[in-house]
């Protein structure tokens, strides 16, 4: 490589500077959080209904007022295959945030011999106000698993999915079975 070539190379390659790295930094971050994303829950006062091929199984998720008490698939002939049971996710509840605080804090310092040194302080956090709520939910969210019978992937469309919260029962069409 003859030297005009190498400074061109050189002139024309760019070092990773601090703005890269912040944009990296905030890409891994950005991936981090949505990886921890929880499952998603159904919307208030509703039902969410999917075929789990790993155990051959429909996984119900209902959100309503008043807490499930029964899901089903049903057949055409009226054939009814119950949930094996009824989990509750989430009830009705209050989250709140932490009230502001003040605090104060005095810190002692000294030295010992040549290069080694320790100190100590003590500090006091007084609440201002009180808690605010951050998020406040009716619904009692729960989830279900119903075991499909052996001809569900030849004929789901047959089948629908029913489910009993208080005295309003939902009926669901059957999801398609994946793959």
């Amino acid at each position: 490589m003859s030297a005009p070539s190498r400074t061109n190379a050189m002139a024309t390659a760019r070092p990773i500077g601090v703005r890269d790295a912040m944009r990296f930094f905030i890409l891994v971050i950005v991936g981090l959080l949505a990886a921890c994303a929880g499952p998603k829950l159904p919307a208030p006062n509703s039902a969410d209904v999917r075929y789990d091929g790993r155990d051959r199984a429909v996984q119900v998720m209902v959100s309503s007022l008043q807490p499930p008490t029964a899901a089903a698939l049903i057949a055409n002939d009226g054939t009814r295959y119950p949930a094996s049971g009824i989990a509750l996710v989430s009830g009705p509840h209050v989250l709140y945030n932490p009230p502001p605080s003040i605090g104060l804090g005095i810190g002692g310092f000294g030295f010992s011999g040549c290069c080694s040194g320790f100190g100590s302080g003590v500090g006091i956090g007084v609440p201002v106000g009180g808690p605010t709520p951050a998020e406040v939910s009716d619904q009692y969210v729960a989830s279900a698993l119903i075991p499909v019978p052996p001809d569900y992937a030849s004929n789901w469309s047959r089948y629908r999915v029913e489910i009993s919260a208080g005295a309003q029962p939902m009926s669901l069409a059957a999801p398609a079975p994946a793959g």
